[in-house]
């Protein structure tokens, strides 16, 4: 059942992210005609590819966590006998939940605090663009938690290789 969860957010975050990146390539190609066709940009659509440059870091970091899409050097995992290999995984994965715990924590703070602003153009709170960040670390720790508990630590495979979750 916990796989399946796993899964779900999985397609979840790839179709998020899709969109994101789609609604992006639409507003960057808005602002050029408009810049270049019509002589003047519209405001909104800069600012509006920066804030979703946001989410799809944050959401993309969870995302391609599964499938160990991260960059890694494995030197030294690969050169530890398999119980070393498995302490030094648990060691990383207590690190990245702690790191990505702090950050959704002090995302959420930093969210909260400049929720009185808008943005200059599109004239939406900044917690909006700002939420990405507890979002972000808060799935990359759920992500890596059923990793844990599900025994099966991702770990980046060999060129061509599938990925571990």
């Amino acid at each position: 059942m916990l796989a399946r969860w796993a899964d779900a957010i999985e397609r979840l975050l790839d179709g998020l992210l899709g969109c994101a990146i789609f609604v992006m390539a639409v507003s960057m190609s808005w602002q050029v005609i408009g810049r270049y066709v019509f002589g003047r940009a519209p405001g909104w659509s800069e600012e509006l590819c920066r804030f979703l440059m946001l989410w799809v870091a944050m959401l993309g970091s969870a995302a391609v966590l599964r499938r160990g899409g991260h960059l890694t050097v494995t030197a030294l995992l690969d050169a530890l006998p398999p119980a070393g290999q498995a302490v030094l995984l648990a060691l990383r994965d207590a690190l990245m939940v702690t790191a990505c715990g702090l950050l959704a924590w002090q995302g959420w703070l930093f969210a909260e605090i400049n929720g009185a602003q808008d943005s200059a153009a599109m004239e939406i709170p900044m917690t909006w663009p700002y939420a990405a960040l507890p979002i972000g670390g808060t799935l990359i720790v759920l992500l890596v938690v059923l990793a844990r508990v599900l025994r099966s630590p991702f770990r980046a495979q060999p060129e061509g290789g599938e990925g571990v979750f």
